[in-house]
């Protein structure tokens, strides 16, 4: 009995990124400009995050899943992605939707398994998946589905040249909506290193400016004592001198002279 969506490990969205590249370096994959997911029906075992495990692609009958595009499943003894004939054909033909799909699978099968060996089965509904409104995004199945078939089949190095999400979707042949969400993920990433400068900045004027004033040191004084109010509290001011006492202001007198 399947269910849309799962609550598991949670998981950032660079961390399911960085779980997808390192299924294709295991594959061999790691800097192809655009993978084959259909090439998966020769292997026998795939990376997860519990180490390599026994896997098969199978292509089944429309009949078999007619509302799903996709079903992960655990058999007793190796990780199973089920697709029906139809969306096969359609990622043979290079068609986004169908790629990205199989890609999706491979996410549950690369980071679900505990789930998938307690008897969890993890389809795509053709109609979209839907997500209890208590399951965060970094812990929903479906999500990190998502972000790792993304990561899965865009190379970030060449994405990264794109200015469009409609450039990453034609160059890595995926959907408009799978290139769109790693398109303003990546942006978003790129741009927090300037935006935590930006707020460093801010951090340092805000305690600058509530630091306590350190005090100004005391003035020199000299010997002579002030002609007006005859407290030795002259001190010297630019060209003149003035009185802390009584703030009375002298012009400098020559050499010997006493203040008048």
């Amino acid at each position: 009995m399947s269910t849309d969506d799962y609550l598991v490990d949670p998981l950032r969205d660079p961390e399911v990124r960085g779980h997808a590249k390192t299924l294709r370096r295991s594959l061999g994959w790691g800097d192809l400009e655009r993978v084959d997911p259909l090439f998966l029906e020769t292997a026998t075992e795939i990376w997860t995050v519990r180490g390599k495990k026994p896997f098969k692609l199978e292509t089944v009958s429309d009949n078999q899943l007619p509302g799903d595009s996709g079903l992960t499943t655990y058999d007793g003894t190796r990780i199973v992605v089920k697709i029906p004939r139809r969306i096969r054909h359609r990622a043979f033909m290079g068609d986004g939707y169908a790629r990205y799909t199989i890609a999706h699978e491979l996410g549950h099968s690369t980071l679900h398994l505990d789930k998938l060996m307690q008897g969890a089965a993890l389809p795509r509904r053709q109609a979209g998946n839907a997500t209890s409104l208590w399951i965060p995004k970094f812990k929903s199945a479906e999500h990190q589905a998502m972000v790792f078939g993304a990561g899965f089949l865009i190379n970030d190095e060449t994405a990264r040249r794109l200015a469009s999400p409609e450039e990453v979707s034609v160059q890595a042949g995926v959907s408009l909506q799978a290139a769109r969400i790693y398109f303003e993920q990546v942006q978003e990433e790129l741009e927090r290193p300037a935006a935590s400068k930006r707020v460093q900045r801010i951090a340092d004027e805000v305690r600058a400016a509530l630091a306590p004033k350190t005090a100004s040191p005391a003035p020199s004084f000299l010997s002579e004592p002030c002609s007006c109010c005859g407290q030795q509290t002259l001190f010297p001011v630019g060209h003149k001198f003035m009185c802390a006492a009584c703030d009375t202001v002298y012009d400098r007198f020559q050499d010997g002279d006493q203040v008048q």
